[in-house]
């Protein structure tokens, strides 16, 4: 794990495994997470965002990352009240390459999933008093790591 501070925003992980394609959403410190849709089947195989400006009004999307899964989920964040605090996981092999196979999201009012199986290496990203404001991460057939964005959260 490594911690790099980003214009006041800190960058955290990624855990998962090595290899895949690059991809990065990261919005921007005055930003929230409102969308996440996640497909998966025996692993996650995909993931995308939406976040929205709260001084405008603007959706900022993310492209998607990785393929399609079997099933998928739209999660809606209820912001402003309601912002993104954890995720935590698990990671396991699929098709001879570590990826994440499962993800739970955690708001400061509500769990999300799990999504995908849990039968893997256990994952968390403690925080406190931290809101996740964007993702980052390697893709090939699965998504093969992920990483975080965060701020504090504003009282």
């Amino acid at each position: 794990m490594f911690i790099v501070l980003l214009q006041g925003t800190v960058k955290l992980g990624p855990w998962g495994g090595p290899g895949g394609a690059a991809w990065d959403y990261n919005p921007g410190g005055n930003t929230a997470i409102k969308e996440i849709v996640i497909c998966y089947e025996s692993v996650v195989n995909s993931i995308s965002f939406k976040s929205n400006v709260p001084t405008s009004g603007n959706i900022v999307p993310s492209g998607t990352n990785s393929g399609t899964g079997c099933q998928c989920e739209k999660i809606f964040i209820n912001g402003p009240g309601e912002y993104l605090t954890l995720i935590s996981g698990t990671i396991n092999y699929y098709l001879g390459h570590a990826v994440i196979e499962s993800l739970t999201f955690y708001t400061n009012e509500k769990t999300y999933g799990p999504y995908g199986p849990t039968n893997g290496s256990r994952f968390e990203i403690p925080m406190e008093n931290e809101e996740i404001i964007g993702f980052f991460g390697n893709t090939s057939a699965a998504l093969v790591a992920i990483g975080i964005y965060v701020k504090p959260h504003a009282n």
